[in-house]
């Protein structure tokens, strides 16, 4: 247990633009510019609330202009597919073609005149009252308008491929709240497959050999390496305490904010104002609320309590798999905001754990628009109009030391993956796995293409240099590959399938991801077949597990949580893992001046100890791991590894009453989390446990994927 303190660590940073004298407001501290000067104060500022996003950073395709006589045509035949797709009965239209056919038209219109495109998906939503239909969270014109989704749509539609039977139209209809079309199932094939390994299909002997031999050495009487694994921080400048905690979301996706209000307490139009005590259900306090990102107290509380874990001796290196940057309104994003929030998280880190290494991926909301990363592939040099971020993020890395000037250059040409050993025998590789997620509109350009970003061309040539020189890999990544298939893309997602088959267990030791803000895993199994559903997903055939960390933040209804992995030293194989938090129901009770201390810190559980009882599938003979069990029990000098993961499937299976204790660990032990206590929600989540794609996840069915509160991650 640790008692966080009640100080803010101002020496972090070159000065504050606001220091609290009680908890009166959130920090703010002052940050530096990687090219020198200060991010503005009103950039964070919870009074000064930006209303657009900067008009300079707006990207459009390029636009010759075009005849406005066949534009107005385009037009009216777009709204009049429009009233056959959302006027008439739904079980009697063909919603699929015409969905297709709209997004033809919408093509057409941007061939002619992009510029127009915005503002007639605006106009669209509108008449078709759409953002209702679609769930935006926004109205139409904060959502498609040009300084939002609206200009990266527009180079979709100019760009993808969008008449007749092309996948990009199929790919997008089916993708959207309203599931116009069945998601298309046609994966890789056999000889995709082998053109893109080269024929090298399987492992050479030799590094079969070296991992085995490995794998004899792992003793749990080692001293194991400690590494952190942190996860969606999700810093919000902007927090404003005395905010409406427990707002209504709909005009806005955060609460604590100068502008959140409760319908049930508020009833009128609300306009950047200031709410009266009397108006509000519940007032935001200091340290974080349920329903809110992160204040700066939190996240300042969270560090110290890590460091406290690592004792004395500290950590060998650190994880980070993604987003920094608060859920925020669309139109209130920006490259300033993106570039402050990496700089001011990784300066607090640095101060923290000095020259502890920090191996970093990109969240899907570590870009402006949120989700957007660009492939280089873009014609008219589209793609480097994105490429502020990973530039950015190239020389904040390098500058900790974090980063070698090869790693640096990496980052900038592979949208801020990178490879890197920080231990001889260890190659991580970091991805952006923004390119297989589905809110990342230029997704859709080019979809039969299950690589168009080049992200996994560059993952398999680096696992290949890794196997030639004898390495252990780790994956680190933050988009989920597969659960309950609602994030990621399927083609692409089946082809990392089938690297990560091809590599494991002999190169690739772990996964890492974040995004879901949950604490939970994937299984991947030996893949014989080009489409991952038909892929015998039974623990013999396990070869690694993705270890999926849940977030600091507290968005959704959960605990703030970090963990601590015990790693091999040789094999880097993952030994056990400690998941610690903090309870967010006592945040009220460190309210007023008499209180001298931060939020307290706890152990939840070790993964070892909470899993590693296989009696049950034991005793019905379901058990099927390659490991002997120690009465029941997993070896101590076994790892948790795919393997283990894998067994507890089995051991779910044969007592469901397993997945209960699973579901509150993954919810951080919040009272808001959805316990899963039916048989049919075990079910369930074994078979999202075992999905490593989004088609393997998308066929589990159901709606128990997630124990907190619905909403956008």
């Amino acid at each position: 247990m640790y008692t966080g303190r009640l100080a803010f660590p101002t020496g972090a940073f070159p000065g504050m633009y606001y220091q609290p004298k009680h908890q009166e407001q959130e920090p703010r501290p002052k940050v530096e510019r990687q090219d020198g000067g200060f991010f503005p104060d009103s950039l964070n500022n919870p009074w000064q609330l930006p209303t657009a996003i900067p008009s300079n950073e707006v990207v459009m395709p390029n636009n010759p202009g075009g005849d406005k006589e066949q534009a107005k045509k385009i037009i009216d035949h777009i709204f009049n597919i429009g009233n056959q797709l959302f006027k008439v009965d739904k079980e009697s239209s063909p919603t699929c073609n015409l969905c297709r056919t709209g997004l033809a038209a919408f093509a057409e219109l941007a061939q002619v005149d992009a510029d127009l495109v915005p503002d007639v998906m605006v106009s669209v939503c509108k008449a078709f009252g759409l953002a209702k239909i679609f769930q935006f969270e926004q109205e139409c014109e904060r959502t498609l308008g040009r300084n939002t989704y609206g200009s990266t749509l527009a180079q979709v539609l100019k760009y993808g491929n969008f008449t007749g039977h092309n996948p990009d139209g199929i790919a997008a209809c089916s993708s959207t709240p309203v599931k116009f079309c069945n998601i298309p199932q046609k994966g890789v094939s056999e000889s995709f497959l082998n053109n893109w390994f080269g024929g090298n299909r399987e492992p050479s002997r030799e590094a079969v050999a070296r991992w085995e031999k490995g794998q004899r050495s792992i003793s749990g009487d080692k001293k194991m390496l400690r590494v952190p694994h942190i996860s969606d921080i999700h810093l919000d400048g902007r927090y404003m305490v005395g905010g409406e905690a427990d707002c209504s979301i709909g005009e806005t996706v955060q609460c604590c904010r100068r502008n959140s209000y409760n319908y049930g307490k508020y009833h009128k139009p609300f306009v950047n104002g200031t709410l009266s005590p009397e108006q509000l259900k519940k007032p935001a306090g200091y340290w974080g609320e349920l329903l809110c990102d992160t204040p700066w107290s939190l996240l300042a509380n969270s560090m110290e309590a890590l460091k406290a874990v690592g004792g004395k001796d500290g950590y060998d290196f650190a994880l980070f798999t993604g987003d920094l940057t608060s859920h925020d309104d669309l139109y209130r994003y920006s490259h300033d905001l993106v570039e402050y929030t990496a700089q001011a998280v990784f300066d607090l880190f640095k101060y923290t754990f000095g020259d502890t290494p920090l191996l970093s991926t990109l969240g899907n909301h570590d870009s402006s628009p949120e989700n957007t990363f660009a492939p280089h592939s873009l014609p008219g040099g589209r793609g480097n109009k994105y490429s502020w971020d990973t530039e950015y993020m190239a020389k904040l890395w390098q500058s900790k030391g974090w980063l070698n000037s090869d790693a640096a250059k990496q980052v900038r040409k592979h949208y801020g993956g990178y490879s890197m050993s920080p231990r001889r025998g260890l190659r991580v590789i970091s991805i952006n796995t923004d390119f297989w997620f589905f809110a990342n509109f230029l997704n859709f350009i080019h979809t039969e293409n299950p690589d168009y970003s080049g992200m996994l061309r560059f993952l398999t040539d680096e696992l290949f240099q890794a196997e030639k020189d004898g390495e252990r890999v780790w994956i680190i990544g933050h988009v989920i590959s597969g659960w309950d298939g609602k994030n990621p893309m399927f083609k692409p997602t089946e082809l990392f399938y089938h690297i990560v088959s091809r590599f494991a267990p002999h190169t690739i030791a772990a996964i890492f991801f974040g995004h879901t803000h949950e604490d939970h895993f994937q299984v991947f199994y030996r893949a014989t077949d080009p489409s991952s559903t038909k892929v015998k997903r039974n623990t013999m055939n396990a070869v690694t597990t993705s270890f999926i960390a849940p977030s600091i933040t507290t968005y959704q209804d959960l605990n703030p949580r970090f963990r601590v992995m015990k790693v091999d030293p040789d094999t880097y194989d993952v030994y056990d893992f400690d998941q610690y938090y903090t309870p967010v129901t006592e945040f009220d009770k460190l309210k007023g001046r008499h209180v001298h201390h931060g939020p307290v810190w706890r152990h939840l559980y070790s993964a070892r100890s909470a899993y590693s009882n296989f009696s049950a599938s034991a005793h019905k003979n379901t058990y099927d791991a390659p490991v002997r069990l120690d009465n029941g029990w997993w070896p101590k000098n076994a790892p948790i590894n795919g393997s283990f993961w894998a067994a507890l499937t089995d051991e779910i299976e044969a007592r469901p009453e397993l997945a209960a204790t699973f579901s509150i660990y993954k919810g951080g032990q919040s009272p808001k989390t959805k316990v899963c206590k039916t048989k049919d929600c075990a079910q369930h989540n074994v078979c999202y446990m075992r999905s490593g794609t989004m088609a393997q996840g998308s066929k589990c069915g159901g709606n128990y994927g997630s124990a907190a509160r619905p909403g956008s991650i």
